[in-house]
């Protein structure tokens, strides 16, 4: 193709035909320029393909990231759910026979030891995509939704979270220590005896834990759904910007 303009040009400067090669020049000037923008047309295309695709990562990830959340509280809920069944059953039967059941007896206590309810709500996933070119790129509604999710909603899961572990904490240093009740291997009928002695503590305590289990699992039922929506929108997103 070079070689065949090169042909034309000398015909042209040899026919002394000035003009027409003047006219000749322009053309090749501006295939030349054609070309220069095609190809940096072409390396645009090609740069937001790959600026495309690295954005289709990112949201994946983050999907992936907000689903594992999302199983956590499902496993938290029905963690939270059977709490509260033993403790409504337990209590329940206090009342209405003025007797300690044993069906729960050596679960609940156990629960009650447990102070090391932990929540962390920090990810690495979300600190990533923040602070990235993505974060620009989102809707302004979307990035609310995401900010909301994991310093708001996290945030009071885990705050509920340290709450709780402080109930467990006052019952293990009020109730259980104090009855000898953090070795549950003893015979349950022994410990049967000892919380019965003191059953209105014991009550007191699980009400109390309750109450902490009770805003856990509301959080849970409503913050599950919250993650579906957020995920369906990012789904969305990745579809159709």
């Amino acid at each position: 193709m070079i070689k065949f303009f090169r042909h034309i040009r000398q015909r042209l400067i040899r026919e002394n035909r000035i003009s027409k090669y003047l006219l000749y020049a322009i053309g090749e000037i501006i295939l030349v320029v054609i070309g220069i923008l095609i190809a940096l047309q072409i390396n645009n295309w090609n740069e937001s393909r790959k600026e495309s695709l690295l954005e289709d990562q990112l949201i994946d990830v983050l999907i992936t990231d907000l689903q594992l959340k999302k199983e956590e509280f499902l496993n938290d809920l029905a963690i939270g759910q059977s709490i509260l069944q033993k403790s409504e059953e337990t209590i329940n039967f206090w009342e209405e026979h003025d007797a300690m059941d044993t069906l729960h007896l050596k679960s609940l206590l156990g629960i009650l030891a447990e102070d090391d309810w932990f929540f962390n709500e920090n990810s690495p996933v979300y600190a990533t995509v923040s602070g990235s070119g993505l974060w620009k790129q989102l809707p302004n509604n979307l990035t609310r939704q995401i900010d909301a999710m994991y310093r708001v909603n996290f945030g009071s899961i885990k705050s509920a979270f340290e709450k709780q572990g402080n109930y467990a904490l006052q019952a293990k240093l009020n109730f259980l220590a104090p009855n000898h009740l953090l070795n549950l291997d003893t015979d349950i009928k022994e410990i049967q005896k000892i919380v019965s002695e003191n059953d209105e503590a014991f009550i007191s305590f699980i009400d109390l834990f309750r109450s902490g289990v009770v805003r856990l699992t509301s959080k849970f039922e409503d913050f599950v759904p919250a993650i579906d929506k957020l995920i369906e929108d990012l789904e969305y997103y990745k579809v159709n910007k």
